[in-house]
């Protein structure tokens, strides 16, 4: 799938009849392949992390993936490295001897000589490999608290704030949805519930305080991650040059989008915090005009600065 995103991310896109030729697959199998394409992206897998794709007529075209824009070439270094790892990791039983990894393997292991593949496999054997999920490291100290009903302090990164902060919280249980953990608490900094998702804690210990009174009355969210902005939000507008702009309005309810005859798009929402959304913004490049408010264009002109100011 990879392997054909470069074929469609001009701006012509690519035309599907040549793309089934190329590729030698039905145009069945080629729609099934770019639906799962959505999935596809770089982490955190954020929306504005993840491929995205349109289709007109018989051409599709690609957005989103200025990473995978151009064919994957792996130096003789690279493709060593990745082979070491992936058997140690294989070896340690972190993935199947015969499954999509091994498969994978014996094709970067086609393109080095037969020396280096018995250099690299043994090198690979004598590698311990323990795997630990980030999150289970977490929900062993939180079932803790949530059983000895003890506040917990933790430091957290905030994604619209991009931001670490240490909170006190009382932690009223654990929450699974949309392929994350979640941690439901009372926050003492923000005094009020809110939601914590576990692979953005980067640290949790037991607090000295004991959380008090019934914790049976609180509300667990019909939705993680359901977004009431409040009256303080700020009013965002921008103007998509093309129809790329509908993933802001799929993955943010509250966002509603009026179409124009020249194709483009305008998208309205309302935040509480406008970080988030310069970082979004910024992979749009010249593709979207922000028309408001003016503190979000100071926002991304000056991230876009910096990154220029890096690069130079």
């Amino acid at each position: 799938m990879l392997l054909m995103v470069p074929f469609m991310t001009g701006d012509e896109g690519a035309s599907i009849p040549e793309l089934c030729r190329r590729f030698g697959v039905s145009k069945d199998e080629l729609m099934a392949d770019l639906n799962v394409l959505w999935m596809c992206g770089l982490p955190d897998y954020t929306p504005g992390r993840l491929i995205d794709f349109r289709v007109e007529g018989d051409r599709v075209f690609v957005s989103m993936a200025d990473y995978f824009a151009r064919p994957l070439r792996l130096t003789r270094e690279e493709a060593l490295t990745i082979f070491v790892a992936g058997r140690a990791l294989i070896t340690a039983g972190a993935f199947p001897r015969k499954g999509p990894l091994s498969m994978a393997l014996e094709k970067v292991a086609g393109a080095l000589s037969e020396g280096e593949v018995d250099s690299a496999s043994a090198i690979a054997s004598r590698i311990d490999v323990e795997m630990e999920s980030y999150s289970s490291k977490w929900r062993t100290i939180i079932e803790k608290g949530l059983k000895e009903k003890r506040a917990l302090v933790i430091e957290y990164y905030s994604y619209s704030r991009d931001e670490v902060k240490e909170r006190e919280v009382d932690p009223y249980t654990l929450l699974w949805s949309h392929g994350h953990w979640y941690l439901l608490a009372y926050c003492h900094l923000a005094e009020d519930d809110r939601l914590f998702r576990l692979d953005r804690i980067k640290s949790v210990e037991l607090g000295a305080a004991r959380v008090e009174g019934d914790r049976d009355g609180f509300m667990v969210p019909a939705l993680v991650g359901e977004y009431r902005p409040g009256r303080k939000a700020h009013q965002v507008k921008l103007r998509f040059a093309g129809a790329e702009g509908r993933r802001l309005v799929e993955e943010w309810p509250a966002a509603k989008v009026t179409e124009h005859d020249d194709g483009s798009i305008t998208v309205e929402l309302r935040t509480r915090n406008l970080s988030w959304l310069s970082n979004y913004l910024l992979r749009f490049g010249d593709r979207v005009k922000i028309e408001s408010p003016k503190e979000l264009r100071r926002l991304v002109s000056g991230k876009a600065s910096e990154m220029l100011a890096m690069y130079s």
